[in-house]
């Protein structure tokens, strides 16, 4: 939810209100006024020795869980999503800006209160064409308060159909993030026929008018991807995207296994290239490596129900004890930031809030503060996983120094993740990524109770900044916006709500046949453009 990079300057025709005056490095300027875009990002770039055709084979740590775009909060189902579904508006070249999608442009009313979407020709995978009906029926569907990420689209009043082209969203007050929620994986427009005939298969057979389609798709192991012969984006050559002809997305944990396969030349591609093996794939002529700054913060979740963590001193006390710096070195190999905030750094983080420190001795004071009675901490990690299992090792000494006792479980990645969001862990070492460019959705799904994930099953529950991340959400006032989640993150933040640990990029690592792989600050990648040259 897994984050500078090059614009390519056709965000500046997209109405957006979020990124009119962002913070940092990320900031660009957006029209207010509703423009038509080109029909074709791909179409600005040459097609000088592009070649079609192919199967790119993927290996990935994560597997997707399901193909609802409705269901999932674990990035291998998102990314997966992403590759066969397109929303209204979609994440341009970077992540950092936007672009039009399924909806070729919009108009927004003086008030802020009305959008207007036209609804470019285009085609499901099965040939149906993409009807108002079909999107309607989408964004009712992801507005279920049930729906894991209703939240995103919370103000909204009213959506209808005007006519055959044109879809209307009505709100009950101004919401300055609406057009980046609305391209999010879960705004991935879906075929309402295939939809209601069986959500439940359609988790296994999804029917979108993304650039791939799922041909097979086999838990635990492959899920494979054929190019949509309808997509309705074309290439710098003028035709259809993707390139590729297929898309093999392989589930393989373990970090060794991926960098083994890629130099044996079992993969085409690998993803999240552990920080300590990168310097080895630099070295072969044959591959390449790509390091990126992604929205992505690496933490331990804590889960705020399970005693002694519903304590806030005793949540402070492991914060404090933990050597981000040593971490930073011994298993980041320095990639990376020691972080100021509890989520990645989005469109309106702060630089301002301070750092909590890495002292011993006041983390052995908070401890005694808090009443811990030495039960040992539980602290769990992806089977597999090298680098998590390394920080986890490091955390325990650091928490021994501290009097806090800890235990370090592997389980898999799936069950992991499912005992997470059932509340059955203590501490979790993993990451987040966001989905979108504004801090909304992560601020709200990390630090909103009420949201519908139990503020990302942390049990974190703060009136206070409940109240400031919803008035942020109703402002367009970008300063205003800036100055409330400058608060929320430095109450949060203090609130011991995890243990942050590095705002890390990702390193993948291509043969370097592989053409044009972009890694999107939201996590994702665009595999339609890529192409291979063999």
């Amino acid at each position: 939810m897994n984050r500078k990079l090059l614009s390519l300057g056709i965000v500046s025709v997209i109405s957006l209100l979020v990124l009119a005056a962002c913070v940092g490095p990320q900031t660009a300027e957006i029209s207010r006024e509703g423009t038509e875009a080109p029909a074709s990002l791909a179409t600005v770039l040459p097609a000088v020795g592009i070649k079609r055709g192919g199967t790119l084979i993927m290996a990935r740590p994560d597997e997707p869980l399901t193909f609802d775009p409705f269901i999932p909060g674990d990035n291998g189902s998102i990314y997966a999503i992403e590759m066969v579904c397109d929303s209204l508006i979609e994440a341009d070249d970077t992540g950092l800006g936007l672009r039009p999608g399924l909806a070729e442009s919009w108009e927004i009313s003086k008030d802020e209160l009305t959008y207007t979407f036209k609804i470019r020709d285009a085609k499901f995978s099965n040939g149906n064409p993409v009807t108002v009906d079909d999107v309607v029926f989408t964004l009712k569907t992801l507005s279920d308060p049930a729906k894991y990420l209703a939240f995103v689209l919370k103000p909204v009043k009213a959506i209808t159909a005007v006519d055959r082209q044109h879809v209307k969203i009505e709100l009950s007050e101004p919401y300055g993030p609406l057009l980046s929620a609305l391209s999010a994986y879960a705004a991935g427009i879906v075929h309402q026929k295939t939809y209601e005939a069986s959500p439940e298969k359609f988790g296994g057979a999804p029917m979108c008018a993304g650039p791939f389609s799922v041909e097979s798709y086999e838990r635990g192991s492959t899920v494979v991807l054929k190019a949509n012969p309808y997509y309705w984006d074309n290439g710098a050559d003028g035709k259809p995207l993707p390139y590729l002809d297929t898309l093999e997305l392989r589930y393989v944990p373990e970090s060794n296994s991926r960098v083994l396969g890629l130099k044996n030349g079992d993969y085409d591609l690998i993803t999240t290239v552990a920080f300590n093996q990168a310097k080895s794939l630099e070295g072969d002529t044959n591959l390449l490596v790509d390091s990126t700054p992604i929205f992505r913060l690496d933490y331990v979740y804590l889960n705020h129900q399970q005693k002694p963590l519903d304590n806030k001193d005793f949540r402070l006390a492991l914060n404090y004890a933990s050597n981000r710096e040593a971490i930073l070195k011994a298993v980041y190999f320095g990639y990376g930031e020691v972080p100021n905030s509890y989520m990645p750094k989005v469109n309106f983080h702060s630089d301002s809030v301070a750092q909590i420190p890495y002292d011993a001795a006041k983390a052995k004071e908070l401890a005694q503060k808090s009443g811990y009675d030495g039960s040992p901490i539980t602290v769990m990690v992806d089977a597999g996983n090298a680098p998590s299992k390394q920080v986890a090792t490091i955390l325990q000494q650091n928490w021994e120094a501290a009097g806090i006792k800890s235990e370090i479980i592997e389980i898999d990645v799936g069950t992991a993740w499912t005992m997470t969001t059932k509340g059955e862990y203590q501490a979790y070492v993993s990451y987040i990524t966001s989905d979108i460019n504004d801090t909304d959705e992560l601020a709200t799904i990390q630090a909103d109770f009420t949201a519908g994930s139990q503020a990302f099953f942390t049990w974190y529950d703060n009136k206070d900044v409940q109240k400031m991340l919803t008035e942020a959400r109703r402002s367009s006032d970008t300063t205003k916006r800036a100055e409330l989640y400058e608060k929320v993150q430095e109450i949060v933040y203090n609130d011991g709500y995890s243990i942050p640990l590095n705002f890390a990029p990702v390193i993948n690592g291509r043969q370097a046949y592989v053409k044009n792989f972009k890694q999107l600050a939201n996590g994702w990648w665009w595999i339609k453009q890529v192409w291979l040259d063999k």
